[in-house]
C-alpha cells in the first residue's frame, strides 16, 4: 500500500515533528507525518478535500505555486506497526491503555508502541456512536499519522498538478488534478 503526504516533496529527520499531544479538546495531534492512501495519479482523498475548502488549500501553499503543491508518495516496510482505529471498541482500547486527560488517548504513549495510527473515518462512522464520530470527523479524512520515519522504506518525490479555478465561486467537482511522483526511489538517511 502506498501513501500521499502533500505540502512537501522531500522527507527528512531534520524537517520531522515528534508527535505531541493537544491540550485542547481537539482530537488531533500535533507533529507526525500525514498521509492518505494513494489510490491513483487522478484521486487522492485529501486532495480532493483541499480542493473543496480554499482556506486549507491556501495554507498548503505557502512558499510555492497554489495549483502545484510538492507531495511524496510513501512505502511502508512491510514490518510497519500501524494501528488502525476503526471502531468504538479499538477507541476503548485506546483510551484505556494510553489514556489522556479529556476522554483522550496519548499520542505520545501510543508512539513507544507503533510506528502510527491509521484513523479510517469511514468505518468509524459506521461503526461508533454519533457524538465519537462527530469528534473524530475533525480529521477530515482517513488518515494515517506517522511517528517515526523508520517503518518508511522509501518515498518518491511530486507534484499535485491543479487545474486553476476560481476562488470566487464554490469549488467545482470538475477541477482535475494530477499526482505526478519523479519515480526516482529515495529513502530517508539517518
Amino acid at each position: 500500500m502506498k501513501y500521499l503526504t502533500v505540502g512537501t516533496s522531500e522527507i527528512t529527520r531534520e524537517r520531522f515533528m515528534n508527535v505531541e499531544d493537544r491540550e485542547d479538546k481537539v482530537i488531533k495531534p500535533r507533529g507526525g507525518l500525514w498521509l492518505t492512501k494513494y489510490e491513483n495519479e487522478y484521486y487522492n482523498e485529501w486532495v480532493d478535500y483541499l480542493l473543496g475548502d480554499s482556506v486549507a488549500l491556501y495554507y498548503k501553499s505557502k512558499g510555492h505555486s497554489i495549483w502545484e503543491q510538492p507531495c511524496s508518495l510513501v512505502t511502508l516496510n512491510e514490518s510497519a506497526n500501524i494501528y488502525t482505529l476503526k471502531d468504538g471498541e479499538g477507541l476503548a482500547f485506546l483510551k484505556k491503555n494510553y489514556p489522556l486527560h479529556d476522554d483522550k488517548f496519548s499520542y505520545e504513549a501510543i508512539s513507544h508502541h507503533y510506528d502510527g495510527i491509521f484513523v479510517d473515518l469511514r468505518r468509524l462512522m459506521l461503526n461508533t456512536d454519533l457524538e465519537t464520530y462527530q469528534r473524530l470527523y475533525t480529521f477530515g479524512v482517513s488518515s494515517l499519522i506517522l511517528f517515526n520515519l523508520d517503518c518508511i522504506k522509501e518515498y518518491e518525490s511530486g507534484i499535485v498538478d491543479i487545474e486553476p479555478f476560481d476562488f470566487e465561486y464554490e469549488y467545482n467537482e470538475g477541477t482535475t488534478y494530477q499526482i505526478k511522483c519523479d519515480g526516482v526511489k529515495k529513502r530517508i538517511l539517518k
